[in-house]
């Protein structure tokens, strides 16, 4: 039977406080919260409601309920750059999230009817995974500009949500519109926390710490003990390229931060969810290398043969494929682009990781077919005005 919804919306809501709930309670006796009903009752709402969906799922011979996931196929994200993909009128749109357009200008747009669902898992997995190991009272500073100032940028809307929702005093950003990164208000704002001896948590793209380690030229910062960054996003020529590796070893000498407080972010316009890195924040275990990142259990891995694009097995690479429960008035089920694999995590480290997640995801970049993508909008459209 046809789900409507209300029904919908309340029981992926209902779902993600359990989830979120079962995985904060470390050695929890009661089984782990599963919605496979729920993401077929999704699915199918989205056939019949999407029409960009709908005509999908007709040319790849889905025309009726399916019975397991894979029995929908996963829209290219790159549909979203080529046509409105939405499940609702227009005129009920409240905000629009869109991509960098790198290909010919053209963004990628993903509307949203509502932003409940997506503010959920914004809190909850970020609870999970960061805050936990942030002190009480750390000022978070952003190096990209305040969501109501660019209103397209999901980015931006997450770190405006995490802002206000836990910032301590002095929390603020660092980037306008009108001026770019503000390097000096930055560093001013670093130093500062220093003298108080309160910790930071910074937020940006990879580009924007290297404009601000170039800002800083020779000169080496050190933030009080506890403070943490955030980085994510790739560089798309907006300033010289720097290794992963060489960037963090960079900005822990550079601001005094730990090497292992630096973490990473993975998300994308087209989706509603976002994993975030294994790192110290998060486990005292022994991490097997870098780019390691835990997806909450509403936003769920397949990993495709890009031969047969039939799914393979954990530790095999492959298309990434996602499934976002939060994605439920555009398509949840998203082709990324993005090549990579589930890596198998080794006993000590599920058990030491919130959720006890027995995969990881590790990404290599992406496919030689697929449409680059990125978090700069707010540059681009600042160097415009240039």
């Amino acid at each position: 039977m046809a789900r409507d919804r209300a029904s919908l919306w309340s029981e992926i809501s209902a779902f993600m406080f359990e989830s979120y709930r079962w995985a904060g309670e470390r050695g929890s006796s009661s089984p782990r919260p599963k919605a496979p009903g729920l993401c077929i009752d999704v699915l199918e709402y989205q056939r019949q409601n999407n029409p960009a969906y709908a005509r999908y799922c007709v040319q790849h011979g889905c025309t009726h309920r399916g019975v397991r996931l894979f029995d929908y196929p996963p829209l290219p994200a790159d549909c979203f750059r080529r046509e409105e993909v939405l499940g609702f009128c227009p005129s009920e749109r409240i905000a629009e999230f869109h991509s960098s357009g790198t290909t010919a200008g053209v963004s990628s747009r993903h509307g949203f009817r509502d932003l409940g669902l997506m503010q959920r898992s914004i809190l909850y997995h970020y609870s999970l995974m960061v805050a936990g190991g942030v002190l009480p009272g750390t000022r978070y500073l952003s190096l990209m500009p305040r969501y109501e100032d660019n209103p397209h940028s999901s980015l931006g809307y997450m770190i405006s949500q995490l802002i206000e929702m836990l910032g301590g005093e002095k929390s603020g950003y660092y980037f306008s519109m009108a001026d770019g990164l503000d390097i000096v208000g930055l560093r001013e704002a670093l130093l500062d926390a220093a003298r108080d001896d309160v910790p930071v948590h910074l937020f940006g793209p990879a580009y924007s710490y290297v404009a601000l380690l170039d800002g800083l030229g020779s000169e080496r910062l050190t933030c009080a003990p506890g403070s943490c960054l955030m980085e994510t996003g790739g560089y798309k020529g907006k300033v010289r390229e720097i290794p992963r590796a060489e960037l963090r070893d960079a900005l822990s000498v550079g601001l005094g931060i730990e090497r292992g407080r630096i973490y990473g972010e993975y998300g994308m316009c087209e989706l509603s969810s976002q994993g975030y890195e294994i790192c110290a924040l998060n486990t005292n275990a022994d991490i097997p290398g870098e780019g390691l990142f835990v997806l909450p259990s509403w936003l769920m891995c397949v990993v495709y043969s890009p031969e047969t694009m039939a799914p393979v097995l954990p530790d095999h690479d492959g298309q990434i494929a996602l499934f976002d429960l939060c994605n439920l008035d555009s398509v949840s089920f998203i082709l990324t682009g993005d090549v990579g694999r589930l890596v198998t995590l080794p006993d000590t480290l599920v058990a030491s990781l919130p959720g006890a997640p027995t995969y990881a995801l590790r990404l290599y970049g992406r496919a030689a077919s697929a449409v680059p993508k990125g978090c700069s909008l707010a540059w681009e459209a600042w160097e415009r005005r240039m």
